[in-house]
């Protein structure tokens, strides 16, 4: 995940191709996270709470532009 975490606002601002290839790079990030901390390799658990909201951020403004 990138070091400065992008507001809605800016989100906003994206084509809708490039938020959906996001969203789908975070999603399987997420799930890489979730699979080291059930192997117990994870130390920075703090980024699975930042990927989810981002996650949420990125739906949002999917939800707001209309018909996915």
């Amino acid at each position: 995940m990138a070091q400065t975490r992008p507001t809605a606002k800016t989100l906003r601002e994206l084509p809708r191709a490039d938020l959906s290839a996001q969203l789908e790079t975070l999603r399987q990030e997420l799930w890489q996270h979730r699979i080291k901390t059930k192997e117990g390799a994870q130390p920075q658990m703090h980024q699975i709470p930042a990927l989810r909201r981002q996650i949420a951020r990125i739906q949002t403004v999917l939800r707001e532009s209309g018909t996915p």
